[in-house]
């Protein structure tokens, strides 16, 4: 290939600008030396300089319309996919009950904000469905709960897009009644539906003050690592928050709830099951006792309840306390006696309270003596025991044993009275 071939090639090339340097430097100088080429070469630049001058302009103002729609619609997407990973937040953490965050109510707020950030309603209530399923599907409730929550938070939803729709219709009004009437109606709504949520779900400060108050409770109370902290519950029937702690009796870990009333005294679930325990216990002993001490054993059952604030702690519970250190065993111990001693039994004869055993007076104060002759030699402390049997007539028949009853003070304790009319017989 000779070179005025070559460069009649490079020539279209170099005139659109599009040649390497090394092309273009050939071709510039085979057109200073070659006539004919030159004549080439400016004949194709004419003809590509008269059609960029003729070439019509781009329609600028279509292309930033197209170039502004297409902004428009990533734009309407972005906000879309923010507003419904805003509601999937919202439901899972109110569904969950995640701790704190659970008594904010985002269920009212968050549909509330995105209606003000989004401009379309339909997406954002309509996403509380399967939300709402999804967290009802976390929390700890059974199954019944998950369509009660998927409800609650469509009408939240709904609550609080409406109340975002007034303020928004304020904002455009000119006039400044029309403007503070719809942005007052719509924080009314929200505040209304806020407070409403507050039943429910509790609130902020109960929940931190519930926190702090029974953690500092614990503290002072118990033993450290008696009791461990789960979480902050809020109770709808009482209005009032508790703290959750876990705890090991009788070698299962078990729940108890601690909460402060607003008069400012302390409900205490786990004294509560420690006194109970406790008590079942000691019953067990008085079981005994009556076993040794009536023959043939009459079917019975045994209840006790304590007249007083008993001051135990695991330590005194029989899981615990045989298997306590001799420096601590000593302690319990005398506490075990003191205790017991605030404690108050009652002895029905028969299958239970209504199906007493009829015994004569004679029969039944001498199976009392025998009681109270067995629970002297067993030497059980206690506050005070009452006997209960019926009388062949239907009269509800009983004596009631202290410390320092004796035999001869069970006739004087006798009583006797018509179980239907609570009136006490001869």
């Amino acid at each position: 290939m000779n070179t005025c071939s070559l460069v009649k090639d490079l020539i279209p090339l170099h005139v659109e600008g599009l040649a390497s340097e090394e092309s273009a430097a050939l071709v510039e100088r085979h057109i200073a030396e070659c006539e004919e080429c030159r004549r080439c070469y400016e004949t194709m630049k004419k003809d590509y300089e008269s059609h960029e001058q003729n070439r019509p302009e781009p329609d600028k103002k279509r292309q930033v319309e197209e170039l502004a729609a297409q902004l428009g619609k990533y734009q309407r997407r972005i906000k879309l996919a923010s507003v419904l990973v805003a509601m999937l937040m919202a439901c899972i953490i109110s569904g969950a009950e995640v701790h704190f965050l659970s008594t904010i109510p985002f269920l009212i707020l968050t549909p509330f904000v995105c209606r003000l950030y989004y401009s379309r309603s339909l997406p954002i209530v309509a996403s509380t469905i399967p939300f709402g399923l999804l967290g009802g599907l976390l929390s700890e409730h059974n199954s019944s709960y998950i369509p009660f929550f998927t409800v609650l938070a469509l009408v939240n939803g709904a609550v609080g897009v409406g109340a975002a729709l007034l303020v928004k219709q304020g904002l455009r009004q000119a006039k400044m009644a029309a403007k503070a009437g719809y942005m007052s109606l719509g924080a009314v709504i929200l505040f209304a539906a806020c407070a409403g949520y507050f039943s429910f779900w509790g609130n902020p400060v109960g929940y931190t003050q519930a926190l702090l108050r029974t953690n500092d409770y614990v503290s002072r109370t118990y033993e450290k690592g008696t009791l461990d902290f789960k979480k902050v519950f809020f109770s709808f029937k009482d209005k009032l928050h508790y703290g959750k702690f876990e705890f090991v009796m009788n070698g299962v870990r078990q729940t108890a709830s601690i909460g402060f009333y607003r008069d400012g005294s302390v409900t205490d679930e786990y004294k509560f099951k420690l006194d109970n325990q406790f008590g079942e216990e000691r019953s067990d002993d008085l079981k005994t006792v009556i076993a040794a001490a009536v023959d043939p054993v009459p079917s019975l059952t045994v209840h006790a309840s304590p007249q007083a604030k008993l001051e135990i702690t695991k330590d005194e519970l029989n899981a615990n306390f045989y298997y306590l250190s001799p420096d601590k065993l000593d302690k319990a111990e005398k506490l075990r006696v003191s205790e017991s001693g605030k404690l108050r039994f009652e002895i029905h004869f028969g299958a239970s309270d209504a199906r007493y055993e009829k015994l004569p007076k004679e029969a039944f104060l001498a199976k009392s003596a025998a009681i109270l002759r067995m629970l002297q030699e067993r030497k059980l402390n206690y506050h005070s025991v009452e006997i209960k049997a019926m009388d062949p007539g239907g009269n509800i028949q009983t004596v009631e044993l202290t410390k320092l009853t004796t035999e001869q003070d069970l006739a004087g304790s006798y009583r006797a009275f018509d179980p239907e009319r609570q009136k006490e017989q001869p």
